[in-house]
C-alpha cells in the first residue's frame, strides 16, 4: 500500500512539474524580455527562477523545508555560496532563500529542455568538466559575473552524493575565492537525499529538509592558504555542522 501511494504520488509530483515547466516557461521568457533593458544584471529573472524552484516544495506535500541564517545573506555583499549537495532537490532549496545569486552547473545540464533554458537566461557558469582548460574556462565566466555584481553557488563535491554523506570537495570554487579576494559564505543541507533519490524517480518518504547559512569566511582570514588546504577547512565546517544538525 505504501509502494502504490508512493508511486502514485510520484506520478502525479512528475506531471505538476511537467505541466508548471509549460506555464511558467513562457513567464519567465516574458519576465526577461521586458525588463532587460533596465535590469541587466537579471534580477527579477532570477526571482522569479526562486519562485518556480520554491513553488515545487510548498506543493509536493511530503516535504518541509527549514532555513537558518538566510539574514546573513546580503544581495549587496558578492560572494561565493558553498553547500554539500545531496539531490537534485538541493536546487530547489537553495532557490527558497530567495536571494540574488548565478548558479554553476555542468554544460550539460544546459543541454536539457527546460532546466537548460533557465540556466541560460539566468547567465549560469557553465562547467566544462571534461575539458583540459576546464578552471580557466570556469574561472573566466565566474571573475566576469564577480565584477558584475553577481553572488555565485557552488557544489564542490561536484556531484550528488549516493549515500547522503559528504565527498570529497574539488579545489575549483577556493581556488576561485582566493584568486578573486572573494568571501565564502558555506551553507549545510540535509534531509534533501530521500527528496529524489539520485537513481529512480519515485519518492521515498517524508523528508524534512533543512538549509542552514553558516557563519562567514572572509579572505582575510584564508588569504595565505592554498585552495587545498581551504577546501580541507571549508569541508570540515560543513561536515561538522551536519553532524550538529543530524543530532537535533
Amino acid at each position: 500500500m505504501r509502494k502504490f501511494f508512493l508511486t502514485t504520488l510520484s506520478i502525479l509530483m512528475w506531471i505538476l512539474f511537467l505541466i508548471s515547466c509549460f506555464i511558467l516557461m513562457p513567464v519567465l521568457l516574458f519576465i526577461w524580455a521586458v525588463t532587460w533593458p533596465f535590469d541587466r544584471n537579471l534580477w527579477l529573472v532570477h526571482r522569479f527562477s526562486c519562485f518556480w524552484g520554491a513553488f515545487y516544495i510548498w506543493m509536493v506535500p511530503l516535504w518541509s523545508l527549514k532555513i537558518e541564517g538566510r539574514k546573513k545573506l546580503k544581495d549587496n555583499h558578492v560572494k561565493i555560496l558553498v553547500s554539500n549537495h545531496q539531490s537534485f532537490a538541493d536546487i530547489l532549496i537553495v532557490n527558497s532563500l530567495f536571494r540574488h545569486f548565478r548558479w554553476t552547473s555542468k554544460v550539460e545540464n544546459f543541454k536539457m529542455p527546460f532546466v537548460g533554458w533557465v540556466l541560460t537566461l539566468n547567465r549560469s557558469i557553465k562547467i566544462y568538466r571534461a575539458a583540459g582548460d576546464a578552471f580557466q574556462k570556469f574561472k573566466d565566466q565566474a571573475v566576469k559575473s564577480l565584477a558584475e555584481g553577481n553572488t555565485l553557488a557552488i557544489f564542490p563535491e561536484g556531484t550528488r552524493s549516493r549515500t547522503g554523506e559528504m565527498g570529497k570537495f574539488k579545489e575549483g570554487a577556493f581556488m576561485l575565492a582566493l584568486q578573486t579576494k572573494t568571501d565564502i559564505f558555506p551553507m549545510v543541507l540535509d534531509g534533501s537525499a530521500k527528496a529524489i533519490p539520485k537513481k529512480g524517480w519515485v519518492l521515498t518518504g517524508r523528508s524534512k529538509m533543512i538549509l542552514k547559512v553558516l557563519d562567514p569566511i572572509p579572505y582575510e582570514s584564508f588569504k595565505d592558504m592554498t585552495p587545498g588546504e581551504l577546501s580541507l577547512k571549508v569541508h570540515g565546517i560543513i561536515q561538522s555542522a551536519l553532524k550538529e544538525l543530524r543530532k537535533n
